[in-house]
Formats: structure tokens, sequence, C-alpha cells
């Protein structure tokens, strides 16, 4: 190989640890008890309890995870118009959402599945520590049906109190999806080119408030979610030495004149 050959190689190189890069990272959240990577912990056998997932053990979870129900103030008033928060759990097949309704407020009652039996529409809150995007789900366990819908926001609404229209009307991003089924569901061949990066999602039983799923019953899904998958973008910073020594624009000058004299190089011969 050529002196001038080598040259360009080298600019190449340079101009690349120089400039920033991006890349994709994919990661696959794991709520099945008994799985290989299941690393849920939960704080607190209690309702409005909170799940998180702290893969690096730095002590700030990636991802933390609450129940939520428009179950009111739940089985001792039969209100049924806002929003409460439920006991989650995880077990075999996924995660759990007891709601306010659950056997007289116990969070061992029989109604711990995701549903929207007797108008109440369960869901789930996912907080990531970053924006990224939900790529997949995989359903654990359903009877009857799971059609499943979803919610992104950028800012948290106020949940508590509150009710599902209202919380449409603030996401950047809602949809419905039919017959999830039981297979690893990839919601990139659903969503199309929509690309949508958030820190909060909402994942639940079917409401059309958030998107007709096309071919459903509103009452009849019940499910456990036994895992997400998410894409964030991550950004490689260029590095400063290289940097300091040359900028992208002085690479530039330089590679234009390698290349120049490479053409004269061949005019010459």
């Amino acid at each position: 190989m050529s002196k001038m050959n080598n040259f360009i190689i080298l600019i190449l190189i340079t101009f690349v640890a120089s400039t920033s890069v991006s890349y994709a990272e994919i990661t696959t959240w794991e709520f099945r008890t008994g799985s290989s990577n299941y690393d849920v912990e939960n704080s607190g056998y209690k309702f409005g309890n909170l799940l998180s997932i702290d893969s690096n053990n730095d002590g700030t979870p990636e991802l933390t995870i609450q129940a939520w129900s428009d179950t009111g103030c739940g089985w001792n008033c039969g209100s049924d118009s806002e929003l409460g928060r439920g006991y989650a759990s995880t077990n075999g097949s996924g995660l759990l959402n007891y709601n306010l309704d659950s056997s007289s407020g116990s969070v061992t009652g029989e109604e711990h599945v995701i549903d929207n039996q007797d108008g109440d529409t369960d869901m789930m809150l996912f907080t990531f520590t970053e924006s990224t995007a939900l790529t997949g789900i995989d359903i654990g366990w359903f009877s009857s049906d799971s059609d499943v819908s979803i919610v992104a926001f950028n800012t948290l609404p106020t949940l508590q109190g509150n009710n599902w229209s209202n919380i449409a009307s603030q996401s950047i991003y809602s949809a419905s999806f039919s017959n999830l089924g039981t297979a690893p569901y990839t919601l990139v061949n659903e969503i199309s080119n929509v690309v949508v990066e958030a820190k909060y999602w909402l994942i639940g039983a079917y409401s059309s408030i958030f998107g007709d799923s096309g071919n459903h019953d509103n009452r009849s899904d019940k499910f456990k979610i036994a895992s997400i998958t998410t894409e964030t973008t991550k950004v490689i910073p260029p590095d400063p030495d290289v940097t300091e020594v040359a900028e992208p624009s002085t690479i530039a000058v330089f590679a234009s004149f390698g290349l120049f004299l490479m053409w004269r190089r061949k005019k010459t011969l």
C-alpha cells in the first residue's frame, strides 16, 4: 500500500474519532419470576408500591413500574371515575395489576391480571431514566382476548384523581393493537414510520380512548406482560484529545488536499 493511501486512511480514522457517533441500544426488560435475567425489585407489599430494575447496581433504577386503574377510591365507595394507584407485582407469567377493587382492597385477591373488566381499565406505568422507544411487547399469559393500548408522554401528567380521557389528551403518542397473543409482538411493524421516544409509557388493557385497535371487545381483555423491548438512541462523544489535534474542518482540508495529490499522481503516470 502506498504512503498516500496510508495518509488517507489516517485522515479517515482521525475524522471518525473526532466526530460524535450514534447507535441504537436494544434492551429486553424481563418481568417473569424465575427467568434467567429477572432483576425486578419490589418496594413493598402494599397498594401504591413500586417495581424497579437497577441493572447497573448503582442505586439509580433504569426502569420503574407502577400499577394504575380507573377504580376511583376503590371497593369501599363504588366510584369508578378517577385514577388510583394499584399494587404492581410479578409471577411466572409476568406483570400483575391488583387494582383498588381487588377483593375488598386485598392484594391477595384473584383480580390480579391487567384487564378491562367491570368497567375498569388497568394500565402499567413504565418510567425510564432517559427517552426510549417501545418496540416490542411479549404477553406471557392471556384469557379471552389480548388487545393492548399504549400511551407515551414526554412529561408525566398527574395521574392520581385524573381520568383516562384527560391523560390521552396530554400524550405525544397513543395507539391500540389487537390480539397480541402470547408470542413476542413487534410494535415497529404496526407503528410503521412513526418513531417515538419518551421517558414515560403506559401499557395496559384496551381502551378506545387511546385508539381503535380495529378488532376488539372493549371488556374482554385479560393478560400479563412477560417483557417489553425498547430501543434507545445512544451517542458516543468525540475523543477530546483527537479533537484538540484536528478539528473536522481541518481534517476535511487535509483530506481534500490528499485526494488532489492522488489525482495529480495518476495524471503524471
